[in-house]
């Protein structure tokens, strides 16, 4: 039994949050001894990759301990129980640092958790640390001169994408089965394609942002990260809810999360929109694209190819709420900007100092491009299921030079290589799913999303977790 459990714990790491609750249930390893594994793990990676930005070892293992008993003792407090989680630092941890990637809160220590940490708290979650994230979630490198950067698990060369890049690195190298992230413009969907690891974007307001540092409040959403679609789904089920202290959440439930685990995709239209595709693919990221569509097929999809009219209106209008939103939210609701302009980071104040010119006319205008928007989408998926979409045309930029990348033989601003396929799920608050379909011919690895209709999280789920067993990238870990 002992030699037993001496090897399991050096694959400890590698296990998914379903497969350790297995695990508890069989008695083969406790949390206790899977919070010591990974704390050894991080001791050992953190320093390179710089996922995170505190480690809380000492609470980690005494809730360990506590969940270990209460196993020992026939309890269980929910379906995460004794599952270590990373949450990104511009959600709330009691007693964590929470200076939310900037100097201009630098010391700051939350002072209670955050709706969704509570909620996987009372599931039974572990709190294993806070990760970096791109200074207030506005960038998509997690690169920050002075507060550290994290680094890509594939080639630390590379960003991990951005702003949950801190999450997705730590998922990717196996320091933790389960993270939250932030996404407003694709922010656990960018690093989660880099990274190699899955996330989910849910229907605006399914999940409570309460506790949570903002952006940009209409596009704002929490969303969790795995190595696994299932992971996602427990994930979902125990974060979900109306919060009668945030006003954006929704009292209507999302649909059960039965039967998204694998299988066959019979039945279901797959929508591919040419049209979305405003950054041209580089040849390899064309060939993954093309292959997942192809799997898709396989596994009895009808693919269904579809226009969305007007697409490249779409970002300019996501654009001009979010610099509006959030400039509101530095200079009113934070108060820290232009007072404290001196201690962001040059790219976030660049932002914030470009927003000052956007008007309410410019706004408002927008607002109403982005029900325009809305509709266009709901009325395409009236005629597919999902559409499967790329989450970016080429790879992560390097870390000497992050905001800028050679794509096609040009150099081009980092940002254009993604936006135009991640914003269009967050002005239209849809969700949409990532997995990893592939590795380039830098051996990076290529993601592509799953997005369909409003409330219908589940199917965007079900047809992202037939691919990722399909495709099998999730198999492979960095070096």
């Amino acid at each position: 039994m002992n030699q037993r459990r001496e090897q399991q714990s050096l694959e400890l790491w590698k296990l998914t949050a379903e497969e350790l609750r297995l695990g508890y249930e069989r008695q083969e390893v406790s949390p206790l001894e899977v919070v010591d594994a990974l704390l050894a793990r991080i001791e050992r990676l953190n320093p390179k990759l710089g996922a995170f930005r505190q480690v809380l070892a000492e609470s980690a293992r005494r809730e360990a301990f506590r969940l270990t008993e209460e196993l020992a003792g026939g309890r269980s407090r929910g379906p995460l129980h004794g599952i270590p989680v990373a949450v990104k630092e511009l959600i709330d941890v009691e007693g964590a640092l929470g200076c939310y990637g900037s100097e201009v809160f630098a010391t700051r220590i939350s002072e209670r958790d955050a709706e969704t940490v509570g909620r996987l708290r009372a599931a039974g979650a572990i709190i294993i640390g806070v990760t970096r994230s791109h200074e207030f979630g506005w960038g998509i490198t997690t690169q920050h001169s002075h507060l550290g950067s994290t680094r890509n698990p594939w080639d630390t060369d590379r960003v991990p994408g951005g702003s949950s890049g801190g999450s997705a690195a730590a998922l990717a190298a196996g320091m933790v089965p389960l993270a939250l992230g932030t996404d407003t413009g694709g922010s656990v969907r960018i690093p989660a394609a880099f990274c190699g690891v899955a996330a989910l974007k849910p229907t605006f307001g399914s999940i409570s942002r309460r506790g949570v540092v903002p952006l940009a409040p209409s596009l704002d959403h929490v969303g969790p990260m795995a190595r696994s679609v299932g992971d996602l789904a427990i994930a979902l089920e125990v974060l979900a809810g109306f919060d009668p202290e945030d006003p954006a959440t929704d009292r209507r439930p999302l649909p059960p999360l039965l039967n998204i685990s694998g299988g066959r995709l019979d039945g279901i239209r797959v929508g591919t929109a040419p049209s979305l595709h405003l950054t041209p693919l580089a040849p390899a990221h064309e060939e993954i694209f093309t292959r997942a569509l192809a799997a898709a097929a396989e596994l009895g999809a009808e693919i269904i190819e579809i226009t969305v009219p007007l697409a490249e209106r779409i970002r300019p209008a996501f654009t001009a709420i979010q610099m509006a939103e959030a400039y509101h939210t530095h200079s009113i609701t934070l108060g820290t900007f232009p007072s404290r302009a001196a201690e962001y980071g040059p790219d976030v104040r660049g932002r914030l100092e470009a927003s000052a010119e956007v008007g309410i006319g410019d706004y408002l205008e927008a607002l109403t491009e982005a029900q325009r928007i809305r509709r266009r989408f709901d009325e395409v998926l009236q005629t597919v299921d999902v559409i499967l979409t790329p989450v970016s045309a080429g790879p992560p930029s390097t870390v000497p030079d992050p905001d800028q990348t050679m794509h096609l033989g040009h150099s081009i601003p980092f940002r254009e290589l993604v936006m135009d396929y991640t914003v269009p799920q967050d002005i239209t608050g849809l969700p949409a799913c990532v997995i990893p379909a592939g590795f380039d011919s830098d051996d990076l690895p290529v993601g592509v999303q799953a997005t369909a209709a409003a409330k219908r999280d589940n199917l965007a789920l079900r047809v992202a977790s037939a691919l990722h067993d399909q495709l099998g990238s999730h198999k492979r870990w960095p070096a």
